[in-house]
């Protein structure tokens, strides 16, 4: 038993201290947005600890690595030196693999392969299967096995169901990428969750040891959850029943990789025993953005019925922003942000910019950088994904797992030693038929007849590198880092050029360096395949750098979590958000999903929130009409709806006639079945108002006509490419919608 360093109720609600106090038996906390869910999962696991549980007999699983190591910060604070595990889904499974290796009939020092390299096996296996990847790519047949790993199904499982052509290559697939992983003593990411859920399944004695080792297990975000996940919270909670699930429902937005809303609604079926304690007070919002997200939300069915309210004043309303194009969109929020900074109203570290997805961040990038306005665009960590840093990661990968087929590939030739593309194809023929690694095979280069002169040194050369390299793995992992900068020659082959870009490369294997001894610092234990799994095992959010003076631009999905003074959600319209996908589909469960996306978006907002919208957008090489997001029209009235755009509105006039003419159609409002096509025009009488065509800038709206005969001008604005003026005599434009 400790003594806690506060009171862990003294600033609890009744709800909240209920949830913390709960003893025994299963607890479904229904945590509302903005409602202090990790402050009551932490007083929780303090207040078992305070209870006389074991430190070791607690489990608490949250989905990204800033979640578990906040909840860890907060436990620490209120319990110093405690030893509970906190940890990710997937830095769990790596766990127990790691730990239980003898056991599960693994090796613990496999390799974690990211989705770039998980591709690579993939296209291996469908080159060795012969099967065309321009119709079934890599990518398609990846994310059909991952699928089938979520929902637990084997490659003999799967092929036993599969039905159709597309099915039926997948399983073809699945045995030989299985066969490769195993061979090269890979993981993919959802083995880490598909290994350890099928042995809680399948080995009793394993279940029952871990059941027993955690008796009380907590679950965060668990309307987030995959068939894995689930199976994972399951088994280890049948003799001991202490789960304490927290989740909403309504915050579920990870179908696309397997999440299953089922887990979290149907909890009460699973435990008839369940507590429910229901957290609606929110914290973080003012009364008119909690509003505005309440009504929206309000139209999904499928979700546990609950009100938010909030103590917070009640701020300014939420806005709509209509502009004219995607570009004026960018220009318009990034000054607004900046004019905000300017008046003392907000830093730049205040506002977060919100995408339904990545690929709309061009325009935005243009803008910051036009008007001075730091910025950081939350993509992961894109740092590690850097050629130079991915060739000296897979040296350290290939030293903890020699028998790393992609590692090693990727690494031997880097700096060059001579070994072509004949060469290795020769090598990898040469192992698979010794049943031999390729690391292996590169020893025995001398044995093989067909591999001759420089190549054969190479290899030699390589093989004597990585045996002197592993003799050091136990160095803390920045000075094995630059033991491999240094020994294999790479430092060099970057120093030696002149090259900036060299030179800017090599500054960026020196600041992973600096990384790994941060980590290695913050915890002397810490070994080189530690700091290699959490690099692997980091999400979206994990690089978001939170004491940074920038504006935070990520998509709705990195959002989560979150929370900032004042939100900009960008490009509200249909086929964006709600996403095309989930409107083709004709699934209400899809558009749901689409809406509690947007809901999720609107309630990281403290202060403010805009909801911005285009009525034309360049995307994807096409410029089109843009039809606001349906769930614009399902906001409460008391939304203040402004129309920004510069130009004299005419393609809203047209949308509009579209829109109305598809509802007294019977279609439903706000879901476009087609883009509108562009009618012909003759290319002459030019007006304010009019949408024209141009080979070079695509289409734009004619902003000014002036000037008479040879004199005459036209100006038009593009999306793209901003105003532009021409001469009207010379010019060829298409009118393809008059004024």
């Amino acid at each position: 038993m400790f003594t806690p360093a506060r009171d862990l109720f003294a600033d609890l609600t009744p709800d909240q201290r209920a949830a913390v106090e709960h003893g025994e038996g299963p607890l479904l906390i229904l945590a509302g947005a903005g409602s202090g869910k990790t402050r009551v999962i932490t007083r929780r696991v303090a207040h078992l600890l305070q209870c006389g549980v074991k430190p070791w007999s607690i489990l608490a699983i949250t989905f990204t690595n800033k979640a578990a190591g906040e909840m860890k910060h907060r436990v620490d604070a209120l319990a110093p030196g405690n030893k509970v595990w906190i940890s990710t889904f997937h830095s769990l499974g790596a766990r127990l693999l790691r730990q239980y290796a003898d056991r599960l009939n693994i090796d613990r020092n496999f390799t974690i392969y990211d989705v770039d390299d998980r591709n690579k096996l993939v296209k291996d296996a469908l080159d060795r299967a012969g099967i065309d990847n321009v119709k079934f790519t890599p990518e398609r047949l990846a994310g059909a096995i991952s699928k089938a790993k979520n929902a637990l199904q084997r490659p003999k499982e799967y092929e036993q169901q599969a039905r159709d052509f597309f099915t039926q290559t997948v399983a073809r697939v699945y045995t030989l990428y299985e066969k490769a992983l195993r061979q090269a003593n890979g993981m993919d990411f959802d083995d880490l969750l598909y290994l350890p859920a099928l042995a809680l399944k399948l080995n009793e004695e394993f279940r029952a040891e871990l059941d027993a080792r955690f008796k009380y297990v907590l679950i965060d975000e668990y309307q987030d959850t995959n068939q894995a996940q689930y199976e994972i919270a399951r088994r280890l909670s049948l003799h001991h029943p202490n789960l304490c699930v927290v989740g909403d429902p309504d915050q579920s937005i990870y179908k696309w990789r397997g999440s299953d809303i089922r887990n979290i609604l149907d909890f009460e079926r699973d435990f008839p025993a369940a507590r429910v304690i229901t957290l609606e007070q929110n914290y973080r919002s003012t009364k008119a953005i909690l509003h505005a997200a309440s009504v929206l939300i309000d139209h999904n069915k499928q979700r546990k019925k609950k009100t938010l309210v909030t103590g917070n004043p009640q701020g300014d309303p939420v806005r709509t922003l209509t502009f004219d194009n995607g570009l004026d969109e960018a220009e318009g929020v990034v000054l607004r942000i900046k004019q905000a900074v300017e008046a003392g109203r907000f830093r730049y570290r205040d506002h977060a910019i919100f995408l339904r997805i990545n690929a709309l961040t061009r325009s935005l990038e243009s803008a910051f950088v036009k008007h001075g306005v730091p910025f950081q665009i939350v993509k992961g960590l894109a740092f590690f994904d850097r050629k130079e840093n991915k060739d000296i990661l897979a040296y350290l990968r290939l030293l903890i797992n020699p028998a790393d087929t992609v590692c090693f590939l990727r690494a031997v030739n880097e700096p060059a030693r001579g070994i072509g593309k004949v060469s290795l194809e020769r090598l990898v023929n040469w192992a698979n038929e010794h049943e031999m690694t390729l690391t292996a095979a590169c020893g025995n280069a001398a044995r093989i007849p067909e591999i001759k002169g420089k190549a054969a040194a190479g290899l030699r050369e390589f093989y004597r590198l990585m045996t002197e390299l592993r003799a050091k793995i136990d160095l803390p992992p920045h000075e094995v880092i630059r033991e491999v900068l240094d020994q294999s020659g790479y430092r060099k082959m970057l120093a030696e050029t002149g090259d900036e870009d060299d030179a800017d490369r090599l500054a960026n294997i020196e600041e992973m360096i600096t990384a790994a001894k941060q980590f290695h610092d913050e915890d002397a234990t810490r070994t080189l395949a530690d700091f290699l799994e959490q690099i692997t095992l980091a999400s979206d959010v994990d690089s978001h750098d939170e004491k940074a003076d920038s504006v935070s631009v990520m998509t709705l999905h990195a959002a989560k979590g979150l929370e900032f003074p004042a939100v900009y959600m960008l490009a509200c319209e249909q086929g964006i958000l709600p996403h095309n996908r989930s409107i083709e589909s004709g699934k209400d469960e899809e558009l749901e999903e689409e809406r509690r996306l947007c809901f999720v978006g609107m309630t990281r907002a403290m202060r403010e929130l805009h909801l911005c919208h285009a009525r034309m957008r360049e995307f994807r090489g096409q410029i089109t009409y843009q039809v606001p997001s349906m769930f614009l029209d399902e906001l409460p009235a008391d939304v203040d709806r402004q129309d920004v755009a510069g130009g004299k509105n005419t393609a809203r006039a047209a949308i509009d006639e579209w829109r109305s003419g598809y509802r007294s159609a019977g279609g439903r409002a706000g879901l476009p079945p087609v883009k509108p096509t562009i009618p012909a025009g003759d290319g002459s009488g030019y007006a304010v108002g009019q949408v024209v065509q141009h080979d070079e800038y695509g289409i734009g709206q004619v902003t000014d006509v002036s000037g008479f005969g040879a004199l005459r001008r036209v100006k038009v604005r593009f999306p793209a490419a901003g105003e532009k003026t021409f001469v009207a005599d010379k010019v060829k434009l298409r009118v393809v919608k008059r004024g």
